[in-house]
């Protein structure tokens, strides 16, 4: 509470109000870029501050108060707080586009993408388990990929552009993971607060569809 507290203080010129939102490192762009430009359209009275860090501190800073909204992947719910989706985001299997035959654990690349992500992508693909590359943020596996070919697991939205180039390919029968964004917030919230908030960040979410 002592961070909200600090912020109602020393609110800047012509500003009523703060509000504090947290993303997770794999999920703020340009999700964050677009909800900025939206407060900054939208909301000009309100003084937006953002965060960028782990989920397990993000989620840890909206139980002590000092986080309005976290935005996270795959969260688990905890008492007290409440979990509402924000993008229906799914992982998918790619290739570069033109590779032939069965996936090899020497070009794969293994992407940290959680626990209940690895629990069904290592029944799906046991012979993957001891890959070549294994990398725990996606958009540095996937700079990889696009530089020296190869295969992975990566979120829709993000390989859409370079499927439809012609870049990457799906490989087919591949089974399709959940892989959700949830903006998670304390049920004693002010919710008058946490409507703009959200507001904002579900236009920013369509803007990266």
């Amino acid at each position: 509470m002592w961070d909200r507290a600090c912020q109602s203080v020393a609110l800047p010129p012509g500003r009523e109000l703060a509000v504090t939102v947290g993303a997770e490192f794999s999920v703020w762009n340009p999700l964050m870029r677009h909800w900025l430009v939206w407060m900054h359209d939208e909301c000009p009275r309100i003084a937006a501050n953002v965060r960028v860090d782990s989920a397990p501190r993000l989620v840890e800073q909206v139980q002590n108060g000092s986080l309005d909204i976290a935005v996270v992947y795959a969260t688990q719910q905890k008492q007290g707080l409440i979990n509402d989706l924000l993008i229906d985001e799914k992982l998918v299997f790619v290739r570069n586009t033109g590779a032939e035959g069965e996936i090899s654990p020497e070009t794969h690349v293994r992407v940290e993408w959680g626990e209940d992500f690895l629990a069904g992508y290592e029944a799906a693909y046991p012979e993957l388990a001891h890959a070549g590359i294994s990398v725990s943020h996606g958009p540095l596996a996937l700079d990889y990929i696009l530089a020296v070919g190869g295969s992975g697991y990566f979120r829709m939205s993000v390989v859409r552009p370079f499927i439809a180039q012609g870049l990457l390919e799906l490989v087919p029968h591949s089974p399709v993971f959940s892989y959700s964004v949830y903006m998670v917030h304390s049920s004693k919230a002010d919710e008058d607060v946490l409507a703009q908030i959200r507001t904002g960040l579900r236009a920013a979410a369509r803007l990266c569809e």
